[in-house]
């Protein structure tokens, strides 16, 4: 009789799930309102130079930026805009809803990061919102491409290159092969508003080594940095008159945003200025900040980190996240309770051990009608939303503490989070 009361409840969850798509606020929180989809219009700027910089993502895609719909503050729902459901239920208030495309890293080959956020707009309690202000996406951090005249690539050793650094980070290494084929860094915009390029290598057998700087730089802009032999007297590339090695470097700077170039030359610097730049030549830079594992976060009113009041909580959605080539590997949830036993789930066609990264035949209808998401492995943002199934079980069941453990694993490592919901 048991296994027939918990199914009842099961059948009725995901009946309310499924009617929910006719009617959005029967058996919805009160005090919530709803978003479209269709209300978001993200803008990429579209002129010559944002065109490029999207072709080397291999061409940006709506489909491929995370949306975030943040009340006061606080994130209240986050979603990667292909897996976005067509209505998004949030609690009433003023909301600004985020889109961005890349991370916004130290140092990094071909990585651009866009970030545009919307007006403010109210999530009216019972009121679907149609339209939104489009949000129009910005280049967030700073494009290096770096440029040899013909003169010196013809007589610098093969293995010279350009360190470029922005402040005191990570840098990154421009060959003459990543000069030639237009090879753009994108640099993370700090407090220390300064440019640093460092030459090192060997000219006509002759080892050379010049810094360059460019200071005040702004997010946004394109830094294209040519380098050249020094003209000495007569109009000869060999240096000064004492023979010393000189390299002259130069900088076209372009506004992504409006398309605006400035000419200006780079700053002879001081090797004292920069003690970590010049003397001897260092090994080009290395890798970046260590990978980080998934991270396991839950939205508010939810908190991961401790129990939480059932009875308190209107919405609980936790959003996996993994910054891992290839997404998340395995994904695991096992439902531990008093109440939601291992034998009373499987007399449903439920589990205590739900596979959401490689889910089995025999649960993946299941757990979708309960709109629990399946078959994950590959992506990088996942929700897991257990608001419209178990939470109205769970409270119908009486008193008891159940915990979720979740575990997801990709390429960087594993993460284990348990959310505990007490009644």
């Amino acid at each position: 009789m048991k296994k027939s009361y918990i199914f009842s409840f099961l059948a009725a969850a995901a009946l309310v799930s499924g009617c929910s798509k006719e009617n959005p606020f029967e058996g919805g929180a009160a005090g919530s309102g709803q978003v479209l989809k269709s209300a978001l219009a993200v803008e990429l700027n579209t002129d010559e130079n944002v065109r490029k910089v999207a072709a080397t993502r291999a061409d940006v895609s709506l489909d491929d930026f995370t949306v975030v719909f943040t009340r006061n503050g606080v994130p209240e729902a986050k979603y990667r805009y292909s897996d976005m459901p067509e209505v998004v239920t949030l609690p009433v208030g003023e909301y600004v809803c985020s889109a961005t495309y890349g991370e916004n890293r130290v140092a990094e080959w071909e990585s651009p990061y866009y970030l545009g956020r919307s007006e403010a707009f109210e999530v009216e309690p019972y009121e679907i919102t149609s339209y939104i202000d489009p949000i129009e996406c910005k280049l967030e951090n700073v494009k290096v491409t770096v440029t040899f005249d013909p003169v010196l690539v013809s007589r610098m050793s093969t293995d010279s290159y350009v360190e470029v650094k922005v402040g005191a980070n990570e840098g990154l290494a421009f060959t003459n092969a990543e000069a030639a084929s237009g090879k753009a860094g994108y640099f993370l915009h700090t407090a220390e508003t300064t440019l640093v390029a460092t030459f090192y290598g060997a000219i006509d057998g002759v080892e050379a080594t010049e810094t360059k700087s460019y200071r005040d730089i702004q997010r946004g802009y394109h830094y294209k940095l040519n380098f050249k032999l020094h003209e000495g007297p007569g109009g000869n590339d060999t240096g000064d008159i004492e023979g010393e090695v000189l390299i002259d470097g130069s900088v076209s700077v372009v506004d992504v945003d409006r398309d605006v170039e400035i000419e200006d030359d780079l700053v002879d610097v001081d090797d004292s200025e920069h003690p970590n730049q010049g003397g001897d030549k260092p090994n080009p830079p290395g890798p970046g900040p260590e990978p980080q594992a998934p991270t396991i976060v839950a939205l508010h009113p939810a908190d991961i980190d401790v129990v939480n009041d059932g009875h308190a909580l209107s919405s609980c959605v936790i959003n996996v996240h993994s910054d891992a080539e290839g997404g998340i590997t395995d994904f695991t949830c096992d439902i531990i309770s008093d109440k939601l036993t291992p034998e009373e789930l499987d007399g449903v066609g439920l589990s205590s051990h739900l596979d959401i990264a490689h889910t089995p035949d025999d649960l993946k209808q299941a757990l979708q009608e309960l709109g629990l998401p399946v078959n994950v492995a590959g992506l990088k943002d996942v929700e897991f939303n257990i608001t419209p199934t178990f939470i109205g079980l769970m409270a119908m069941l009486g008193e008891c503490e159940h915990h979720f453990k979740l575990t997801v694993t990709d390429a960087n490592g594993t993460t284990v989070k348990t959310l505990k919901i007490k009644f």
